[in-house]
C-alpha cells in the first residue's frame, strides 16, 4: 500500500509541475512551494522520508537515524494531528513577510567562541559572558515534552540530501533561506563564523558559513 502512495504522490507531483510549464500565462509561484524535481529525485525523496513519522504532538521522528525533530521551524506553531498538519504562525515582518511566524535568531550576540564549547567539534552551547538566541530557544521549547537542542550541522545536512518537495510533506513552510547549525567553522582562526545549511528552492541543501551575530531560521532537534 505504501508503494502504491508514494507512486500515485510522484505523478501527482510530475502533473503538477508539468501543468505549470504548460501554462502560457505566466504564474507568480509560492516561494515556498513545490519545486520542479525530477522523478529520481522524487523517488529518493519518497523513499528517504518514508521513514520519517510525524508523532501528533509537534515532533517528527526518522527511524533510520532516530533522530526526533521539531516539525516547525523556530517561532512557528504547529496545528492538527499525526495525518493533517501544518505550521503557523503569525504573518511575519516587514523586512520578511510570510515567515508563517518563523523567527531568525542570532547564533550568538558576539563574533567570538564565547557560545561555544572548547571540544572539537565546537558546538553551540549557552555561552559565557555571552548569549545565544539559537541556543536559548530550542532549550527553553516544551515542545513534545522538550529536551530539544540546535541540529548539528551534519544532521542539517542529511535532512537536506534529497528530495526538497517530500521534505517540505513533512515538514510545511520551511523556511526559503538558511538555517544555522550548531556547528561552529573550525577552520576560522578568529572564531567569528559559524556554520548553515540552505533550504531554499535555489540552493536546497547548499551551505554556507556566516558571522555569529547574524540572524537565520532555527529547527530543533533531539
Amino acid at each position: 500500500m505504501r508503494v502504491l502512495y508514494f507512486v500515485k504522490l510522484i505523478a501527482f507531483l510530475s502533473v503538477a509541475v508539468l501543468g505549470f510549464v504548460g501554462c502560457e500565462e505566466k504564474i507568480d509561484h509560492n516561494r515556498y512551494g513545490f519545486a520542479p524535481e525530477d522523478n529520481n529525485q522524487l523517488i529518493a525523496g519518497a523513499l528517504f522520508f518514508e521513514n520519517f513519522t510525524n508523532n501528533g504532538d509537534g515532533s517528527t521522528t526518522d527511524s533510520i537515524s532516530g533522530l526526533t525533530w521539531k516539525t516547525c521551524s523556530q517561532g512557528q506553531t504547529f496545528s492538527g494531528n499525526a495525518s493533517q498538519y501544518d505550521c503557523q504562525g503569525s504573518s511575519g515582518t516587514v523586512i520578511n513577510p510570510g515567515t508563517y511566524g518563523a523567527k531568525q535568531l542570532q547564533y550568538c550576540s558576539v563574533n567570538l567562541e564565547s557560545c561555544n564549547t572548547l571540544g572539537i567539534p565546537q558546538t553551540l552551547t549557552a555561552g559565557s559572558g555571552a548569549s545565544s538566541e539559537a541556543f536559548d530557544s530550542c532549550a527553553a521549547d516544551g515542545t513534545a515534552g522538550g529536551g530539544w537542542r540546535v541540529a548539528t550541522f551534519i544532521e542539517l545536512k542529511y535532512l537536506s540530501s534529497n528530495s526538497r518537495n517530500f521534505m517540505l510533506l513533512k515538514f510545511p513552510n520551511t523556511m526559503d533561506d538558511y538555517y544555522w547549525s550548531s556547528t561552529a567553522n573550525e577552520q576560522d582562526g578568529s572564531g567569528k563564523t559559524a556554520r548553515a545549511v540552505s533550504f531554499s528552492l535555489s540552493n536546497f541543501g547548499d551551505d554556507e558559513d556566516f558571522t555569529k551575530i547574524t540572524r537565520y531560521f532555527v529547527r530543533c532537534v533531539r
